[in-house]
């Protein structure tokens, strides 16, 4: 990731998808990022909501070596993070809200790794060329769910989660290099009697 908006990107990029490609015959008419406080109050409009409700750091590429950055200059590690969403279709209907979330599945299923030209398209710089993100569901355990609804505290909503797995956050302070060794004395310390 290019730096501090790689968080921005990712969702920015998943939105800008559902609503570039979303049917017209759901006619939704709003695609937003959520917090839990929008939850208290169903909108009035169908449409598409997508909160962040959990950042972690991904346990598997936790330490990563040092990076060279566009200028060939050594820099610490990027920050490898699992960013975990909630996808919620709003409509007055729930059978309008099946449809909606049937659709949205199948759509995102179909586009599990997203490359850096399509993320760059929506969040200008936000990637490298040579990466991409990896956005697939991840269903929560029953008790998970309920527990997430619970802290939001309206009537529950058909929903899915989904996790961005391994989005790089890119450091920008140099690592020092030392130069390479041009010679080695092997001090010992015995002398040979003459």
């Amino acid at each position: 990731m290019a730096g501090d908006n790689a968080i921005y990107a990712v969702a920015k990029t998943i939105l800008g998808l559902i609503e570039d490609y979303c049917p017209d015959t759901f006619n939704a008419e709003f695609f937003d990022f959520y917090h839990a406080d929008d939850y208290r109050t169903a909108p009035e409009k169908r449409g598409f909501s997508l909160m962040l409700y959990r950042v972690g750091i991904n346990a598997s590429l936790r330490n990563l070596p040092p990076r060279r950055d566009e200028n060939g200059r050594r820099v610490k590690p990027s920050l490898p993070l699992d960013l975990h969403y909630m996808l919620t279709p709003w409509a007055s209907s729930a059978d309008t809200q099946q449809l909606m979330l049937g659709w949205v599945m199948r759509f995102l299923e179909d586009r599990q790794v997203i490359p850096a030209a399509i993320v760059n398209s929506y969040a200008a710089g936000a990637l490298r060329p040579d990466e991409a993100i990896e956005f697939v569901c991840d269903p929560l355990a029953a008790t998970d769910y309920f527990n997430l609804w619970e802290k939001l505290k309206p009537g529950m909503q058909t929903s899915v989660t989904y996790v961005a797995r391994m989005v790089l956050l890119d450091s920008k302070l140099q690592v020092e290099e030392a130069l390479p060794v041009q010679t080695r004395e092997f001090e010992v310390g015995i002398e040979v009697p003459q």
